[in-house]
């Protein structure tokens, strides 16, 4: 490649700026448990996209920022070129770019050799060898070719027999139903799945029994206490930390596995020790560290309490002793005790507690007896939202029971699902928010639309209410209605949590709606907690503007409730006069 063509494509890739490596420490073979794991990241990939929104990040720089803000020691790097563009030109040129760094190590698409695009086996292995790729990623479905095609056999066979590590994705092989059949035809190669969605735990864990070459990551596979559980079944070694950066923040996956339940030895192969293996000892040459990082960074690094208090506006609960909640939901451990102790160990103060079958499952009449039931066992610092369902009851109905359940002064929240089949703007539900705007409750509405007109069309015309938008840090596009609609009313906030934790979000709906009106939420049990804090903790923002998301803004949506809610199941840094915060916790 000529020196021009290699300069241009680096100045692109990283956006146009030179990159500095920041602080970093050698790797010691004498790390004690004081000392931070070592990450080495199992799969992030750079390049353009289609259909990219202009905030989102993409390129070699945000890579390389994330990995010295988040101590990220080093990371395996696909290229979105090298799928959408002649995979060995592009192969070649992702090998270029990432030279001046040496924590960076190429991830390359392959092709089956029979079109006549792309290098036979042994040609391939010499090149591989000359530029030390250790990983690879196939995209069958994406470059349409046929991996169970005799044509690829000899590619897959070669794979296999120098175990080289595949990175693959269940959408490119049509499902798990295909991944299984690789699994069962290659059962010496190892391969690496990302990508996977939390809700495929009932068919995804069992393949784990059944395939040893089998290997996991969590970047979009955010079970509850997954980490515990796959540990203690015995499959730690097939546990890899994957973050898909600078899409998604490396921030939120790597918190999952610094509160991670389990000895330091299994964190340790978790975070980097299963990826080395993999890669036949290829590791980071150093140990990096962040010495800029704030406090907040530090604890999570360390596993330790958030030390500013937590108040997740976005709680679901299951009876005790329920792991799932039936449709495709698997929650393990996501009663009362254990949803209660994980979050005491995250630095929690507090919350709104919704049901899960009052909403997913539409019992909305069950769903508060649910949600009741869990504020009797909650520790200090806990509320409720309850649901109520016009589909299913009668105007008159709602009547009576709205100010039945609300009798119970723990209630402050109004929690409407799209399951219930009506708009939220739709005069089925006048009842319920004529109420609400009353006795100064608050909604949180996942929306049932594509717009938020719902929300735009009640904050006017309840002005009493604070409508909260759940998941507005969803994607871009969402953030950016979000912002549109809290522009226009004072009593429009916005929740961040979904699964997928785009890196600088936060930051962009901060900026676009103001630092005083955006609420941490986890959705937990249905996605560990742990992500989405992490994602809140390493966003780029100032302590004390991390302090407002994480607890201090959910004061404005709760303040006018205070008159009704029990001293015990108001946060502890809520309760002085009732009128103000007290101070957010040491910083």
């Amino acid at each position: 490649m000529d020196r021009s063509r290699r300069d241009f494509i680096r100045q692109c890739a990283v956006g146009g700026m030179a990159v500095a490596v920041g602080h970093s420490l050698p790797v010691s073979g004498q790390e004690t448990a004081e000392r931070p794991l070592l990450f080495f990241d199992g799969f992030t990939c750079i390049g353009p996209k289609r259909n990219k929104h202009p905030a989102e990040r993409w390129s070699l720089k945000h890579l390389v920022d994330e990995m010295e803000h988040c101590s990220i020691s080093g990371a395996l790097v696909g290229y979105t070129l090298s799928v959408n563009y002649d995979p060995m030109y592009s192969n070649l040129e992702l090998c270029e770019l990432l030279k001046p760094y040496p924590y960076l190590f190429p991830v390359w698409n392959l092709l089956p050799a029979d079109t006549e695009e792309f290098p036979a086996p042994e040609a391939l292995g010499a090149l591989m060898k000359q530029h030390d790729v250790r990983a690879v990623t196939l995209h069958p479905s994406t470059n349409n070719w046929d991996w169970e095609a005799a044509g690829a056999t000899d590619l897959l066979s070669w794979l296999t027999e120098n175990r080289v590590l595949t990175v693959v994705r269940v959408e490119e092989f049509g499902g798990l139903g295909g991944i299984k059949a690789l699994l069962n035809r290659y059962r010496s190669l190892p391969v690496l799945l990302t990508g996977v969605v939390w809700s495929a735990q009932r068919m995804l864990l069992p393949m784990l029994a059944t395939y040893d070459n089998l290997h996991i990551s969590f970047d979009n596979f955010q079970i509850n206490e997954g980490l515990e559980t796959l540990c203690q079944d015995g499959y730690v070694d097939r546990l890899v930390f994957a973050s898909n950066a600078p899409t998604m923040s490396m921030g939120a996956h790597r918190a999952y596995v610094d509160y991670a339940a389990v000895p330091r030895e299994d964190r340790e192969k978790i975070a980097g020790g299963n990826l080395t293996r993999l890669l036949h000892g290829k590791r980071p040459p150093e140990w990096r560290e962040n010495k800029s990082e704030d406090s907040l960074m530090r604890a999570v690094r360390h596993g330790r309490p958030v030390p500013v208090p937590v108040v997740d506006m976005h709680m679901h609960i299951l009876h005790e002793g329920l792991h799932g909640a039936g449709w495709h939901y698997r929650m393990h451990n996501g009663g009362p005790k254990g949803v209660f102790a994980l979050v005491k160990r995250l630095g929690y103060a507090g919350g709104g507690i919704m049901s899960w079958n009052g909403v997913v499952s539409v019992d909305s009449a069950g769903g508060n007896v649910t949600a009741t039931q869990a504020l009797d066992v909650a520790p200090p610092g806990y509320w409720g939202l309850a649901n109520f369902d016009p589909s299913h009851y009668s105007q008159e109905e709602l009547a009576v029971m709205i100010p039945e359940v609300y009798k119970d002064k723990r209630f402050i929240g109004m929690k409407p699902y799209p399951f219930y089949g009506i708009p939220y703007h739709d005069p089925a539900y006048d009842v319920w928010w004529k109420y609400g705007n009353e006795h100064g409750l608050y909604g949180l509405l996942h929306s049932t639309r594509s717009d938020l007109q719902e929300v735009e069309t009640l904050a006017p015309k309840y002005p009493n209410v604070r409508w909260v938008i759940a998941h507005a840090g969803g994607s871009f596009a969402m953030a950016d209605r979000a912002i549109a609609a809290m522009r226009k009313y004072p009593n429009i906030y916005a929740e961040i949590t979904l699964t997928p934790v785009h890196l600088g979000i936060i930051e962009y709906l901060m900026e676009g709606a103001g630092e005083d009106r955006i609420l941490y939420g986890s959705d937990l049990p249905m996605r560990d907690p742990r992500q989405q804090l992490g994602w809140a903790v390493f966003t780029r923002l100032p302590v004390e503007t991390k302090t407002k998301l994480l607890g201090g803004n959910a004061w404005h949506v709760i303040k006018p409730s205070m008159d009704r809610l029990p001293t015990y199941n108001i946060p502890e840094h809520y309760r002085d006069g009732r009128n103000r915060p007290r101070n957010q916790g040491a910083v």
